[in-house]
């Protein structure tokens, strides 16, 4: 086994774990999908919307008791600016997300790696250094990879920082924690740091099952 085929196993096994450490995290997915259905079918209404429109529904155009429920899930969250739905953010972050002339934002970093996918449509993240505040921004395919090296010249980074937030929802505890970094910048020992091909290969594995709960409803 050469050296560059271990580092690649390494790579992967590296993105695996930290794939399982997300949804041991964050059990979106199992909750989704142990839901009845009427709550099945309303959160996909509601990520349909923020597909088609890159915006946030208004709450008042669905069930509160369904509401309320998905909000007691963790699945969405619901604001002054609308419902925000995994990974796309209702209130402002500083993380944006641009695609087909229009822009979102973005939970956190590995949700913004993932919506170019989910969406299917190549686009460009800007977002700051969690650290020393700098401009950072990298380019996507419509397929969820990552554009080549020489079009990310900041060669941006993801830092999965450990936090407190325990029994909050996940927009107030993880995905604070979850950000990009500049290539210069160091993060606090213990921090998990991630390519930005590997970080998307997470977001783009965790969010996988709303594209399959999407074609469900849409039959």
């Amino acid at each position: 086994m050469n050296i560059s085929t271990e580092s690649r196993l390494g790579l992967k096994a590296a993105v695996t774990c930290a794939q399982q450490k997300l949804a041991y995290a964050f059990p979106l997915q199992a909750r989704i999908e142990d839901a009845h259905p009427t709550l099945q079918s309303t959160y996909a209404r509601i990520l349909g919307h923020w597909i088609h429109e890159a915006a946030p529904p208004a709450a008042r155009i669905f069930p509160q008791a369904v509401l309320d429920a998905l909000c007691a899930m963790d699945a969405i969250a619901i604001g002054e600016q609308g419902i925000g739905c995994y990974p796309f953010s209702a209130r402002q972050t500083e993380i944006h997300v641009h695609f087909a002339g229009k822009s979102v934002h973005a939970m956190c970093a590995i949700d913004a790696l993932a919506i170019p996918r989910m969406v299917r449509q190549a686009a460009r993240i800007t977002a700051r250094c969690v650290v020393c505040r700098c401009h950072l921004a990298c380019s996507l395919a419509a397929n969820g990879s990552v554009e080549k090296e020489h079009q990310n010249p900041e060669a941006a980074r993801v830092v999965w920082e450990s936090g407190a937030g325990e029994g909050q929802a996940c927009c107030n505890s993880l995905c604070v924690n979850i950000n990009f970094v500049c290539r210069h910048c160091t993060t606090s020992p213990g921090a998990l740091i991630f390519s930005l091909p590997q970080a998307a290969a997470m977001g783009n594995a965790f969010f996988s099952f709303q594209r399959r709960l999407l074609g469900h409803y849409s039959t």
